[in-house]
């Protein structure tokens, strides 16, 4: 019995070993690649470390689809701005749904997270309408201010404060605590895991946002960081036909996967709590 177990010990390390690796491989095949020449991307056989550290990657996505740093920083303006916009007004709206009882309360629900039964192709064209004559086209408030207030967050802060026993508010409500009070100081303690899964999703769709900032952006320099990498690698070379130049589109990967890791690092055990916690309710 206890070589079976051992065995088995044996196996499972293999395996964790094995997922381990095929994770850190490809990662640190992207950091080296970055840094290469383009000749030495191209070399047979492949080298595992750099000969000589360049950034001719980005030397070149400077030169083709702008500056990478400026397009880093407005993705990351726009990714934070919206995801705590987002996490203020529809944890307003979740706890009202949650807690509140008034008139067509389910109808307005219901109307609220039916914006996610239409692809956001299909918004896009009067969306554009709409900010061209506010003035806000080539503007990255524009490009934010669609989804300032997020369908999914409200119905997911509502399905999860509405699991908290109603006891906690109605002790706070006879203590005299204002409603602004109990939303953050009772409410949002107690549910730190979902806060930390709405922040995590949130700004992960900003971050990935393409269509809605391809069609409304024109100036490279309010270009977002998706927007630039789609330039590098669809302009250089003068046509599909052509090698790509990877250590560019490397450069800008590895730039635009790290506040996406950094963040996930930050939060990542109330994230995994509240999975927990679901499939526990579950």
């Amino acid at each position: 019995m206890a070589g079976r177990r051992k065995i088995g010990d044996i196996v499972a390390n293999i395996v964790m070993i094995i997922a381990i690796l095929s994770v850190l491989v490809p990662f640190y095949f992207l950091i080296i690649t970055a840094f290469k020449s383009f000749s030495e991307i191209l070399s047979v056989p492949p080298t595992f470390f750099p000969k000589k550290f360049t950034l001719e990657g980005y030397m070149l996505i400077r030169e083709h689809g702008g500056d990478v740093i400026r397009s880093f920083i407005n993705s990351l303006v726009l990714s934070c701005g919206v995801t705590l916009t987002t996490l203020f007004f529809s944890s307003l709206a979740g706890y009202a749904f949650a807690i509140y009882r008034f008139k067509l309360k389910e109808a307005l629900f219901i109307t609220v997270i039916s914006k996610y039964l239409l692809p956001e192709i299909i918004l896009v064209i009067p969306w554009y309408g709409i900010m061209a004559k506010l003035g806000l086209a080539d503007n990255l408030f524009g490009v934010a201010v669609v989804n300032l207030i997020g369908a999914w967050t409200i119905y997911y802060t509502r399905s999860y404060i509405s699991q908290i026993p109603q006891d906690y508010i109605d002790a706070a409500r006879i203590d005299g605590a204002s409603e602004p009070y109990v939303l953050f100081k009772i409410i949002w303690p107690m549910m730190k895991p979902a806060l930390g899964v709405i922040v995590i999703m949130n700004f992960l769709w900003s971050w990935n946002w393409f269509t809605w900032p391809l069609v409304l952006l024109e100036s490279k320099r309010n270009f977002t960081l998706p927007i630039t990498i789609a330039f590098v690698r669809y302009i250089y070379g003068g046509g599909a036909e052509s090698v790509p130049h990877w250590g560019a589109i490397s450069f800008a990967t590895l730039i635009y996967i790290l506040p996406v890791v950094i963040l996930y690092l930050i939060v990542q055990r109330w994230f995994v709590e509240a999975f927990i916690r679901t499939g526990i309710r579950a």
